[in-house]
């Protein structure tokens, strides 16, 4: 589902403006005015969005099909819930630390990393909860990676 949410040139287009943000933050004259505008949770959505168009690129695949291969050899050596555990559980663990941060306005480099990563661990999550995870994230992808094209004139 995030696979095809947002293109490889929106995606970089994401990361050039999360970085223009994030330096932008240190200028003495910008820093009342960034933090106003809460340009670091738009940070963490930046990066977010660029990781979910690296998911969409051929190595995004790959790396999807390896995590599921992993998924199935626990599932079928070990059973079902250690393939949950296994791929799961650190993916839940990104999700609320990442959705705390922002609703907190704790953001932090931490929470940038972790927007960097949710794309990549929330499809490997199994099951509907998996489903719902990657069903909003793909909606907030989606918006961001469409009006940060459409600032750029980038398909």
């Amino acid at each position: 589902m995030i696979e095809a949410a947002v293109s490889a040139a929106a995606g970089g287009a994401c990361a050039g403006s999360a970085a223009l943000l994030f330096y932008a933050e240190k200028l003495p004259g910008l820093n009342k005015v960034t933090n106003k505008l809460h340009t670091d949770r738009a940070q963490a959505l930046l990066i977010t969005t660029a990781s979910a168009a690296m998911v969409a690129t051929p190595a995004g695949a790959w790396w999807n099909e390896k995590v599921t291969d992993i998924n199935n050899w626990a599932t079928g050596a070990v059973g079902e819930w250690t393939g949950l555990i296994i791929t799961g559980v650190p993916a839940l663990f990104v999700s609320a630390m990442f959705i705390n941060d922002l609703v907190t306005r704790k953001v932090e480099m931490r929470t940038r990393l972790l927007g960097a990563v949710l794309p990549v661990l929330a499809s490997t999550v199994p099951g509907a909860i998996g489903e719902g995870i990657q069903t909003a994230l793909a909606w907030i992808v989606t918006t961001i990676g469409t009006l940060v094209a459409g600032t750029f004139g980038v398909a």
